[in-house]
């Protein structure tokens, strides 16, 4: 157990040593002001985050849950550094004109993408996102860290074509906040990944682990969670209004 525990430790420890982060902040678009936001928004980020070396934004639309129709604009960095590095005030000034008008700012998070446990197989697609939120007790940890990291391997053995982000809060969050945001080719795309290919890792995970491990952490990491630690929302990826997706 305790080796297990320190696998878990090592793999987290130096995944936080060379990992990507997003500063994901909440825009609630004003009533009445949705076309303004999103025409400004898109000028503003084509303008100045589309070409290489410059700031790279993405920008999701909610489409389920109390924000639906809001929209998260996520700063995506290879480092935590490049948050020392202030916009220009021209790329400032076009944003205050374009589209800080049209909306008022929510919560502000930064985010912290685990490479070790997530899972981007060559030619994946699709702008749909499926965004589980978990927050899990300080004694679950072992547990839910142990899940995803075989789930992780259990994907790659049995080739499974769609990809899976993990990613942990470092800062903003109240709790021990992770995401696992599952890549889809719209609503059909996520049936057909939740069909044969979901059907073929839980068998890959039983081979691997031992037979209906998958029921039984999945158990432990409902045990592992708070008291509404898990919250399911979708996303769609706007490309008009994002740097470009590589």
């Amino acid at each position: 157990m305790k080796k297990i525990f320190l696998l878990l430790f090592t793999t987290l420890f130096l995944t936080s040593l060379n990992a990507q982060f997003g500063q994901a902040r909440l825009l609630e678009v004003k009533e009445g002001q949705m076309s303004k936001f999103m025409d400004g928004v898109a000028k503003k980020t084509q303008k100045y985050n589309n070409s290489e070396g410059s700031p790279q934004f993405y920008t999701f639309q909610i489409l389920t849950g109390p924000n639906a129709t809001d929209f998260v604009r996520v700063r995506w960095m290879e480092s935590i550094d490049e948050l020392d590095s202030d916009p220009s005030q021209e790329e400032l000034a076009y944003w205050n004109k374009y589209a800080r008008p049209y909306y008022t700012e929510g919560a502000n998070r930064i985010w912290a993408r685990n490479a070790n446990l997530s899972h981007v197989p060559e030619g994946q697609s699709g702008n749909l996102r499926r965004v589980i939120y978990y927050n899990y007790k300080d004694s679950g940890e072992q547990d839910f860290w142990r899940f995803r990291q075989r789930v992780k391997k259990a994907m790659v053995e049995s080739g499974y074509g769609s990809a899976m982000n993990v990613l942990y809060c470092g800062s903003g969050c109240n709790g021990n906040w992770v995401q696992v945001r599952f890549h889809h080719d719209g609503y059909a795309g996520q049936t057909a990944d939740y069909g044969e290919p979901y059907k073929a890792m839980v068998e890959k995970y039983n081979e691997l682990y031992g037979n209906e491990a998958y029921d039984q952490d999945s158990d432990s990491v409902d045990a592992s969670l708070m008291p509404d630690g898990r919250r399911i929302r979708h996303l769609m990826l706007m490309p008009e209004m994002s740097s470009s997706w590589d």
